[in-house]
């Protein structure tokens, strides 16, 4: 195997378990310092019902949003680790700032724009400024916690 193919698969691995542990921390972060009223569906229930109802079946059942709001949520999160990872490992210098561009960056892209503008959630300037705050919060926590880890995974595993 090349050795750049080795740096690759090293930092997409590095960076699923960035992922998973910057997901956490922002699952944690989000349980004390809520982005949205109980009341209110997560981004993703949102779009689940949006894909379910548009192929013709029933919204996803109340008993059964934790599960999908969560399985949606860590999906993602450990994607995205595993994304910046190998970016990380192919481009350097996009790790630099311990993770806080990158996180400004993926803010930017979803819950900044692309979640608002799918329909999913209301845009930051919608909402009471605490939640807003608490979602932008939790993406640099997010960011930080996701290089930590792949550095550190790096470290053990060169």
């Amino acid at each position: 195997m090349k050795m750049g193919n080795r740096r690759l698969i090293k930092g997409i691995c590095a960076g699923i378990l960035g992922g998973i542990a910057a997901t956490a921390v922002k699952t944690l972060w989000e349980s004390k310092y809520p982005v949205r009223s109980e009341e209110t569906d997560t981004p993703p229930v949102v779009l689940a019902n949006k894909i379910k109802t548009s192929l013709g079946e029933m919204p996803v059942k109340k008993e059964d949003e934790a599960m999908v709001s969560d399985a949606i949520h860590w999906t993602f999160g450990t994607s995205v680790g595993a994304f910046y990872g190998g970016l990380a490992a192919d481009t350097p210098v996009v790790a630099n700032g311990l993770g806080l561009p990158f996180s400004l960056v993926f803010y930017a892209l979803t819950h900044g724009s692309t979640i608002p503008m799918m329909g999913l959630e209301p845009y930051p300037v919608e909402v009471r400024i605490d939640y807003a705050w608490n979602e932008f919060a939790g993406h640099l926590l997010y960011g930080v916690t996701l290089d930590v880890v792949r550095r550190a995974t790096l470290v053990v595993i060169e």
